[in-house]
């Protein structure tokens, strides 16, 4: 009672704070394709300025632990996240918060970049297939800031996992990170978006193909 008590309780905190976000404009449709949408738009930044918000939303048959699973799959982690050469988990011994680091080979103009990030996960006690999965820029020691690497920072989001029955379960994807000014959008635009797309469909088929 009290776990069910505990996740309606941030449920509703998760509820406010997508209100809050709405209030900055609507997301626009950016990408798609039969199985994934993708959407974005551009809110206040906590240092002021703008930032990107993308959301992507897909069907996949599987359930909340198999999401874990595959997140905290150490090698895994560069099949499906798009240009990622190194990807690393770090458990903390408690089964619901681990720390993920992944560099990037992303081609010019971006260069190689790296991020940071702890997670931490939210299950329904009572439902497989519903939860959440919210991740945010960290520091860690074993993952140390590189003179030769970007490192990506500000970001924040979650995988929001919704029941749809009949084993199906909906994924919603947002992520929000500080944006480089050193690259105009006309070109970060387009390789940001692909990326993305790339790094969902892979994810998806993953999921729905492979016992995890």
């Amino acid at each position: 009672m009290k776990k069910r008590f505990i996740f309606l309780l941030l449920q509703l905190m998760i509820a406010s704070w997508l209100y809050a976000a709405q209030s900055a404009g609507d997301f626009k449709l950016v990408k798609q394709d039969e199985v994934i949408s993708l959407y974005e738009r551009w809110i206040p930044g906590a240092g002021g300025g703008q930032v990107r918000q993308i959301k992507a939303i897909f069907l996949v048959q599987s359930d909340v632990a198999a999401v874990a699973r595959l997140l905290t799959n150490q090698a895994m982690g560069t099949n499906w996240n798009t240009n990622a050469k190194v990807y690393q988990v770090l458990l903390s011994g408690v089964a619901d918060n681990w720390i993920t680091y992944t560099r990037y080979g992303i081609p010019w103009p971006f260069g190689d970049q790296d991020c940071c990030l702890s997670y931490h996960l939210y299950k329904d006690p009572e439902r497989n297939r519903t939860g959440e999965i919210t991740f945010e820029s960290t520091l860690h020691n074993k993952f140390p800031v590189s003179y030769d690497v970007a490192r990506i920072t500000g970001t924040r989001g979650k995988w929001l996992m919704e029941d749809e029955g009949d084993g199906h379960m909906k994924i919603t994807y947002m992520i929000t990170t500080d944006r480089s000014k050193k690259v105009p959008r006309w070109v970060s635009d387009p390789i940001i978006r692909n990326n993305l797309f790339s790094t969902m469909t892979t994810f998806r088929n993953i999921l729905e193909n492979h016992r995890l």
